[in-house]
């Protein structure tokens, strides 16, 4: 539900800003457009970038196109009426926003997602808002202030729609990280009760204590998902390929475990008390994995 809700506000405030800006552009100076531009893009930019990290775990590539081009759009798009100089500032404002909010995604799944979604969702709004106050100032005393004011109905109206979109999408359909997942065919599990098992290794049990090994690679765990058995000591061999790198740093938080990995093998030891499920991943939350508890 926060993603389509933080959907809904990226939309309805942006294109508010950008019906405002149109409409009030014979009264604003460039310097005014290009600072509408690059904060409006950037910070929409940011939001989206957010939303797609979060939602597709571990995949960087399609939040940081997703968010850079829809950044890009936006800023074109305000300082288009005004000079190249203006869509060049939003375009760039664009990129940057863009690659931060990817980055920020990905880093924050595996803590408190839900909690940054809503800070940078507050952010924005309170962004949108003082850009709306800039333009009502720079137009103010005019008959312009008026008509965005007093006589925008559209804007009652779109809120509305919006509204009801979002209620009904809660409502009949399944939430949007679903929709996502299934149709970049990413096979994370959505939930722990999920029947999928996707590179998974199941641990040796010997004499006092069971054993697996995972692979560190440049670009991820392998197998990422790990069986284990309640009660028992676990040996995990985490075997590095290479030198550097994020992955050169794990951390297992239920397990107060935070160890710098070299390349070779790197023993890491615990005893799970409790089936469940628990995340591993690396230094910058960029790359994770499972261990399943039975």
């Amino acid at each position: 539900m926060i993603y389509i809700f933080s959907f809904s506000i990226i939309f309805l405030l942006t294109g508010y800003v950008i019906f405002s800006t149109y409409r009030a552009k014979s009264f604003l100076s460039e310097m005014t457009a290009m600072m509408i531009a690059m904060a409006v893009s950037m910070m929409a930019s940011i939001v989206v970038g957010t939303i797609l990290g979060v939602i597709l775990v571990g995949k960087m590539t399609v939040p940081v196109i997703s968010s850079v081009l829809f950044g890009m759009i936006i800023g074109y798009v305000i300082g288009r009426p005004f000079s190249l100089l203006a869509s060049l500032d939003g375009l760039l404002a664009g990129i940057m926003g863009g690659m931060m909010g990817a980055m920020l995604g990905v880093m924050v799944f595996s803590q408190d997602p839900v909690v940054m979604m809503i800070f940078v969702d507050a952010i924005f709004i309170i962004v949108m808002i003082l850009i709306l106050k800039l333009i009502r100032q720079e137009v103010k005393g005019t008959d312009t202030i008026t008509v965005i004011s007093n006589k925008n109905k559209w804007s009652k109206v779109i809120f509305c729609v919006i509204a009801v979109l979002l209620v009904v999408s809660v409502v009949f359909f399944k939430p949007i990280s679903h929709y996502f997942r299934d149709l970049l065919g990413d096979t994370t599990p959505v939930s722990d009760d999920s029947s999928t098992k996707i590179n998974e290794v199941k641990a040796e049990q010997k004499d006092g204590y069971q054993e697996a090994v995972i692979m560190v690679e440049p670009f991820g765990y392998t197998p990422e998902n790990v069986k284990v058995k309640a009660g028992i000591p676990v040996q995990l061999h985490f075997q590095k390929s290479f030198s550097g790198g994020c992955l050169s740093y794990l951390i297992i938080e239920d397990f107060q475990i935070e160890k710098d990995l070299d390349k070779g093998d790197n023993l890491v030891e615990f005893t799970p008390e409790k089936p469940g499920i628990y995340t591993f991943h690396c230094g910058m939350n960029m790359y994770f994995g499972k261990i399943i508890v039975e």
